[in-house]
């Protein structure tokens, strides 16, 4: 089981929710170093420290992530980044 798992709601839509997970994972690919890639409507993603997927549907997203041991204790903030960066791209 991931470290920690979000769900968000959007009303985007399929092709314009994974344009906007696209985006969250650019923005991950610069700030952090962060490789990504597509399988179907899921989002693999992994870097130093962390791994999981974010999974696209019409009406929602999925994120699973897993922490390695040296960032499991910075969970709480991880996870708020997280959040953040969804809140701010899954707006419609």
């Amino acid at each position: 089981m991931a470290d920690i798992n979000i769900t968000r709601t959007h009303s985007l839509g399929l092709d314009d929710g994974r344009t906007a997970v696209g985006q969250v994972a650019q923005k991950l690919e610069s700030k952090l170093g962060v490789n990504s890639e597509w399988a179907g409507n899921i989002l693999q993603f992994d870097g130093q420290g962390a791994d999981g997927h974010i999974e696209v549907e019409a009406e929602a997203v999925h994120v699973a992530i897993n922490l390695s041991p040296f960032l499991l204790p910075m969970r709480g903030r991880v996870e708020s980044e997280a959040e953040s960066y969804l809140d701010r791209h899954l707006q419609s």
